[in-house]
């Protein structure tokens, strides 16, 4: 079995570096390098052929933002996994790779999460998620393995959503029935927060949260929602009570 690491870039050769670094140092050697440049015109495809000793795809051309990139990566992996990381975030120690073929050989699920660090603090963004959670934040891509039949059943990233392609992809598996999905909790990867999604206008988080949130979630949720608190643009939204998350249970029947 093989996992296919995509890595969308575009003007990072530094980073890249530093994150094929940390996948270089595996102690498990079965997997492939997808790296997807947008067309940089730096060093980028210099750092790429220091690590010819990798299994590594290297296709850089003009795209129409990470997505996109992440999209292209997925035709283009072998694998029966899919993992993505971004040029500044790395794998957390040499044994991820090994632990997370172990948690596949013995359950096959077809999504395997965990944890990650944030690089600037060293915070733990971390625990099993329920679609409580996941009204509230995202699971870090970062630190998900993704059956590759999963996207060829529920489709590629959509790329509608400029910010939260990502968020709208684990809402639309977590929500499926038949997919087994599967929570460890070791750390994946240490990955950088200040990125794409922080450098953005609220106005658009705003937006693309409402849709999200019509989109996969109950009317009374949207109602819970509206009447707590009119700044639904903050990542964090803060409405689960004890007695609210118990309603909800009830209504939806989750």
């Amino acid at each position: 079995m093989i996992v296919s690491i995509v890595i969308p870039s575009f003007r990072q050769p530094t980073e890249l570096d530093g994150a094929l670094l940390s996948i270089a140092q595996q102690s498990r050697k079965d997997y492939e390098i997808i790296i997807v440049d947008g067309g940089s015109q730096d060093e980028t495809e210099a750092v790429v052929k220091k690590y010819s000793h990798l299994p590594i795809t290297f296709k850089s051309e003009p795209d129409k933002g990470i997505y996109d990139a992440m999209n292209k990566g997925i035709i283009l992996s072998k694998g029966s996994y899919v993992y993505f990381m971004g040029c500044d975030d790395r794998l957390a120690a040499p044994d991820v790779l090994e632990k997370v073929f172990d948690c596949i050989d013995i359950t096959n699920n077809h999504v395997i999460y965990g944890d990650a660090l944030f690089s600037d603090t060293g915070m733990r963004y971390d625990g099993e998620f329920t679609h409580f959670k996941l009204l509230e934040k995202n699971i870090c891509h970062q630190a998900i393995f993704t059956r590759k039949d999963v996207f060829a059943r529920l489709g590629n990233f959509d790329t509608r959503y400029v910010i939260y392609a990502d968020w709208e992809f684990n809402m639309r598996w977590f929500n499926t029935s038949w997919l087994k999905r599967r929570y460890v909790g070791i750390i994946v990867s240490h990955f950088n927060a200040t990125g794409f999604s922080s450098s953005h206008d609220d106005k658009v988080f705003f937006a693309e949260q409402q849709s999200l949130i019509k989109k996969y979630f109950p009317k009374i949720v949207q109602y819970l929602i509206k009447n707590r608190s009119k700044r639904l643009h903050q990542r964090t939204i803060n409405f689960l009570t004890f007695n609210r998350i118990e309603i909800i249970k009830k209504l939806m029947k989750i």
